[in-house]
C-alpha cells in the first residue's frame, strides 16, 4: 500500500530519501514505511470541521452552536509530529518538494463523492508572496489538480489586505485580524469549490474566504486542508 501511495516520487528525488527522517529509502519511495505507518491520521474527527475529538461520527459543540460558512472541511491528518514539520518546512523553509507528498497522502484519504468544479488554495496577499517567493497553498493545489484534473483557480480569490499572521495572534484576535481580507470576482461562476490549505488551526483564514465564496452565489464549498490542529 505505501509503495502504490507513493512510487510515482521515485524518478523525481535523486537520490531517493524519506521526506519525514530523511534517511534514504528503498525502491524510490518519497517516505519511508515506518513514518508512513506512523503518520498522525485524524480518525476521529467533527463531521463539519474536521476538528480532532474522541469519538467517530459526531459533530463538534462549536460546529453545533454556530455552522461554518463552508460545507465540510477535509483534513486527514493531525498537526503534529513529522507532518508539522513537513508544513513547516514548506511554509517557511523553501521545501516545496513537500507540497506533492502531503498532496499524495490527502488524495490517499479523500473519499469518493461529489467533485469540486474547481481547486482554490487560499491567496496570500502580494506583500508576504514576495516575501516568500511562494504561496505553500498554491504549491499543494497544483499537485492535488495535476492528480484528480479539477480545474485550478488562481486567479479569482484575492488578499486585499496584509494582515498579521493568524499564528501570531490570540484566538480573540484571529477572527477581527482576517475579516474582510479576500475578494472574489468569478468570470464563471463554478457550482461547487473546494479550498485547499495547508493547515486548519482556528478555521477562521478558511471560513472568511468561504463566505465571501457563497455570497458571490458558489452553492457548495468545501476545505480540503492537509491537516488539522486541536488537542488530540
Amino acid at each position: 500500500m505505501v509503495y502504490e501511495l507513493f512510487k510515482s516520487m521515485g524518478d523525481w528525488l535523486l537520490p531517493a530519501r524519506c521526506l519525514a527522517c530523511q534517511q534514504t529509502t528503498a525502491n524510490g519511495l518519497a517516505i519511508c514505511d515506518d513514518c508512513a505507518a506512523s503518520l498522525p491520521i485524524n480518525h476521529y474527527c467533527c463531521l463539519i470541521c474536521s476538528e480532532p475529538l474522541e469519538v467517530y461520527g459526531m459533530t463538534c459543540g462549536k460546529c453545533q452552536r454556530s455552522a461554518p460558512r463552508y460545507d465540510r472541511a477535509v483534513a486527514p491528518l493531525h498537526y503534529r509530529d513529522d507532518v508539522r514539520q513537513l508544513i513547516i518546512d514548506l511554509k517557511f523553509n523553501g521545501k516545496l518538494r513537500n507540497a506533492r507528498l502531503l498532496a499524495e497522502i490527502f488524495l490517499a484519504h479523500l473519499s469518493a463523492g461529489d467533485q469540486p468544479d474547481c481547486l482554490m488554495p487560499i491567496p496570500l496577499h502580494p506583500k508576504r508572496l514576495r516575501e516568500r517567493g511562494y504561496n505553500q497553498s498554491a504549491e499543494i493545489a497544483r499537485h492535488l489538480a495535476s492528480a484528480t484534473q479539477i480545474k485550478l483557480d488562481l486567479t479569482t480569490a484575492k488578499r486585499t489586505r496584509h494582515t498579521q499572521r493568524q499564528a501570531d495572534l490570540s484566538l480573540s484576535k484571529k477572527r477581527r485580524n482576517i475579516k474582510g481580507a479576500f475578494s472574489v470576482h468569478f468570470k464563471s461562476l463554478p457550482r461547487h469549490v473546494a479550498i485547499v490549505d495547508d493547515v486548519m488551526t482556528s478555521g477562521y483564514t478558511v471560513n472568511e474566504l468561504a463566505y465571501e465564496l457563497k455570497m458571490a452565489g458558489v452553492q457548495t464549498v468545501h476545505v480540503w486542508a492537509m491537516a488539522r490542529a486541536g488537542q488530540f
